[in-house]
């Protein structure tokens, strides 16, 4: 692995280096989503299309965030689902993490695919290039 390969974390909440951090989702906020879902789907599921109201009241996903050591403590994440940033420190590593996630009941609840999206892009602009 070269240090090219090697995913420079940023810290979501104060913007500094992640190193020694983690990568999380609160396990409340993914509940509230999978409830505002299930409601949503109530509302809609007779339809055989969607107009755009319907899509912009679709409900938000439950994030993952990025936190550093200092934010880490500061936020108490005592309900969080929680990545070492070590072991998700290159793109392959974070494949093998959603293969990993893919079977967690809640992962359809989370924003795990735009989060990753938006790391490819940001990490391998050349290499995600017109894939999204």
């Amino acid at each position: 692995m070269t240090a090219g390969d090697v995913i420079a974390w940023r810290c979501s909440r104060c913007g500094g280096s992640a190193d020694g951090g983690v990568l999380h989702i609160s396990h409340r906020d993914v509940r509230a989503a999978e409830r505002a879902a299930k409601e949503w789907n109530a509302t809609t599921q007779s339809k055989e299309a969607f107009d755009l109201a319907d899509i912009f009241m679709m409900p938000a996903l439950a994030q993952w965030q990025v936190a550093c050591p200092a934010c880490m403590r500061a936020h108490n994440c005592a309900g969080c689902y929680q990545i070492e940033l070590g072991q998700c420190a290159t793109l392959t590593a974070l494949l093998r993490w959603q293969a990993h996630l893919y079977d967690k009941s809640w992962f359809g609840a989370t924003n795990w695919v735009g989060f990753v999206h938006r790391v490819a892009q940001e990490h391998a602009p050349h290499e995600t290039a017109g894939v999204w």
